[in-house]
């Protein structure tokens, strides 16, 4: 299966939050349980690459929680790439992969 696209539009120096569920079917009828797997992600923006934090947000067991804190979300370029990738066992399936746009930040 190929990865969804979806382009982000994030905010220079904010603490970067998003959750992912996680569907069998169109309807959104059917999750896929993702209790016990592992996932992975990073931005890369300019040349910083700033990995992220992602976890399976129980008690659901179709939804990961992906952060990044706001100190790692500073000095940033205007537009980068990102992509989150599952571990399962040996093999790197990936889920989500898109451009990323920078609004940078005016104030401190």
């Amino acid at each position: 299966m190929a990865a969804a696209i979806v382009d982000l539009d994030i905010n220079e120096g904010d603490t970067f939050v998003m959750d992912l569920e996680l569907w069998e079917n169109e309807e959104e009828t059917i999750p896929i349980d993702v209790t016990g797997h592992t996932f992975s992600g990073a931005f890369q923006i300019g040349t910083k690459y700033i990995p992220m934090t992602i976890t399976h947000a129980l008690p659901a067991v179709n939804v990961i929680s992906i952060t990044v804190p706001y100190t790692d979300m500073v000095n940033l370029s205007s537009k980068g790439k990102y992509d989150i990738d599952q571990l399962i066992g040996t093999e790197k399936f990936r889920l989500l992969q898109g451009k990323v746009r920078v609004s940078a930040e005016v104030t401190t």
